[in-house]
């Protein structure tokens, strides 16, 4: 899973939420959380704004281990 998913779960939030508060589609965010499509930086700047996320916006884009307390 990458952490962007992990990280939108964390806040209770849809593909479809997420999507609207960075002036997407869901199916392009979908793309982009299946690494289909690449997050370009100025996309990967505002999910991770849209998230909270205070680190590199890349990390978003990394696998991580499922957590299934999520």
């Amino acid at each position: 899973m990458k952490r962007i998913v992990e990280e939108r779960m964390k806040k209770g939030m849809s593909q479809a939420e997420l999507a609207r508060r960075i002036g997407a589609n869901q199916s392009s965010l979908s793309r982009i959380e299946r690494g289909k499509e690449p997050p370009y930086p100025l996309r990967s700047i505002r999910i991770a704004r849209a998230l909270g996320w205070e680190g590199d916006p890349a990390e978003l884009f990394e696998e991580v281990e499922s957590d299934e307390n999520v």
